[in-house]
Order: structure tokens, then C-alpha cells, then sequence
């Protein structure tokens, strides 16, 4: 007899938890852009205040092409030295970026399907971040 597959409901999510830990992360990611004098700081601001007013929009900014698709997203932009740092600080900037942006891909994808470039990039960064790049 065949064995029947049953399909899996995820367990729910504390959606109040969800958000403190995006505004937490958030705020981390938006102070290090300021420190390293990155352009995007203001957005992330903007996603963070986005919590306050629309929740879901926020998710929705959050997972967006902004963040993780193509050249312009802000995971691309990870790849660039912040030179408004002196270069011995760089390479732990660049990590402690990384690492902001795997927490919020690891939060997104827990709450569901995600924007098709996100999986990309966090292969990467976990790849990047075990190698010590």
C-alpha cells in the first residue's frame, strides 16, 4: 500500500515577535549603514517607521527587488568596501552586514515564500561568512 504524503501546515507564527526582532535587526542594519556612510540608511529607517503605520507593507518593502534582486538591491551592494571607513575596519563592517542581512532572510523566509533572489544571497553570505570572507 502506498503511503500517502500529508502536507504540512506550518506552525503559526507570533506575528508581535516577528516585528520586534525585523525593528531590532533593522535598526542594527540602519545604524551601521549611517556608520559606514552608506546612501540606504534612510530606507531602512523607512521600512523601520513602516512597522509603526502598515505592518504588512513593511514585510512586503522588506522582501522587495530593493533588497534582494539583481545589481541595485541592497545584498548586491553588500559586496562594496565601505571606503568611509579605514580600510582595517572594513572587512568586519562588510561581515557584521552580512550577518544583518542573513538574520532578516532567515526571518523572511521563515514566515514564508520570499522573493525569488533571497535564497541566492543567503547562500552566498552563510558561504561567505564560513569562509571568513
Amino acid at each position: 500500500m502506498a503511503r500517502r504524503r500529508t502536507a504540512r501546515t506550518p506552525a503559526p507564527r507570533d506575528e508581535a515577535a516577528d516585528q520586534r526582532q525585523a525593528r531590532g535587526l533593522l535598526a542594527r542594519l540602519a545604524e551601521l549603514l549611517r556608520r559606514i556612510d552608506h546612501p540606504r540608511a534612510q530606507e531602512v529607517d523607512a521600512v523601520l517607521a513602516t512597522f509603526d503605520t502598515d505592518p504588512a507593507a513593511a514585510w512586503q518593502r522588506l522582501d522587495g527587488n530593493a533588497w534582494w534582486a539583481g545589481a541595485g538591491s541592497l545584498a548586491a551592494e553588500s559586496l562594496v568596501e565601505p571606503e568611509a571607513l579605514p580600510a582595517a575596519e572594513r572587512a568586519a563592517a562588510m561581515q557584521e552586514l552580512r550577518a544583518l542581512l542573513i538574520d532578516l532572510a532567515e526571518l523572511l523566509r521563515a514566515r514564508g515564500p520570499t522573493n525569488p533572489g533571497l535564497s541566492s544571497w543567503l547562500l552566498a553570505f552563510r558561504n561567505w561568512d564560513a569562509a571568513g570572507v
